[in-house]
């Protein structure tokens, strides 16, 4: 039988995954693997336990985005090069979402057990990497502020709660952004640097793949209330990057420089620190996909 570590967050999402963990175990040994779960309490878990999956013909996360992200960090730090398996156990789930893997844990490990996999970039932000999404800005700093109770109590309302707690504290950041020989300096709300298409539950970047070697990077400008609510009713169409008040640039490589302090985010957790050097690397990681 193959061997198939299983890093599993039990407090993600409405913290249902360990309940159904035998039933996960039966379903993948009838699939022909050998699993040895591994429950993580702490960032310090996950990589402690990948560290220790060297002699794994793969690795499975269940979890939200965070999870996700520290589990294909620590692959990467320990040069692991094994098919990752996901099942898409948090509160956003935007990666798996992307890539197709089904919530039902029964489904997604029916795609673990069929074997197809395929290669996907990972961005790398600084000495940081994220698989989904990096920003800064406006409604950016979200998910590490939310109680785990609220999150896991209200799921995806929890954020929009958040997000409307925000609104007075709307304010313009000075950012410059550098992309080869394009220099754009602008007052900006927020940005947000996509891997994928999607980021929040939404469809940030129609058309873009994790798998084209590109990033996405869209940024809404400093505009009036009226505009800046009239961007997020255009987003819900998937008509926001036809907006004047959008920066928007595809490419590998990109430098912003801020000289506020200002916090970032990458898949949910707390990022680096200003200057954010940001580029990709293609087809970093191999994945259980549909």
């Amino acid at each position: 039988m193959k061997k198939a570590r299983l890093i599993y967050n039990p407090y993600s999402g409405d913290r249902s995954f360990r309940y159904r963990l035998d039933l996960v175990i039966d379903k993948l040994e009838r699939g022909g693997y050998e699993v040895t779960p591994y429950r993580t309490m702490s960032v310090g878990d996950i990589y402690e336990s990948v560290e220790r999956s060297g002699d794994c013909d793969c690795i499975i996360s269940s979890g939200g985005d965070g999870t996700l992200n520290h589990v294909i960090s620590a692959m990467i730090k320990n040069d692991i090069h094994v098919p990752l398996g996901i099942f898409p156990s948090g509160t956003a789930n935007d990666f798996a979402t992307h890539v197709g893997i089904p919530k039902r844990v029964t489904a997604a490990c029916d795609v673990i057990v069929k074997g197809k996999t395929m290669d996907y970039d990972v961005g790398k932000i600084n000495d940081r990497y994220f698989v989904n999404v990096a920003a800064a800005g406006l409604l950016t700093d979200i998910s590490p502020k939310i109680d785990t109770n609220m999150k896991n109590t209200l799921g995806k309302m929890a954020y929009y709660i958040k997000g409307i707690e925000q609104i007075p504290n709307f304010r313009a950041i000075p950012v410059t952004i550098k992309q080869n020989d394009n220099i754009i300096k602008a007052s900006i709300y927020l940005f947000v640097i996509l891997n994928g298409s999607t980021a929040g539950g939404f469809k940030l970047a129609p058309g873009a793949t994790a798998r084209d070697g590109k990033l996405n990077l869209i940024a809404i400008k400093a505009c009036s209330m009226v505009d800046l609510i009239n961007f997020f009713i255009k987003m819900l169409k998937g008509e926001h990057l036809e907006s004047n008040n959008v920066i928007y640039l595809t490419g590998d490589k990109f430098t912003i420089e801020c000289d506020e302090k200002l916090d970032t985010d990458i898949d949910g957790e707390a990022g680096p620190t200003f200057p954010l050097d940001i580029g990709v690397e293609r087809r970093r990681i191999k994945v259980f996909a549909p």
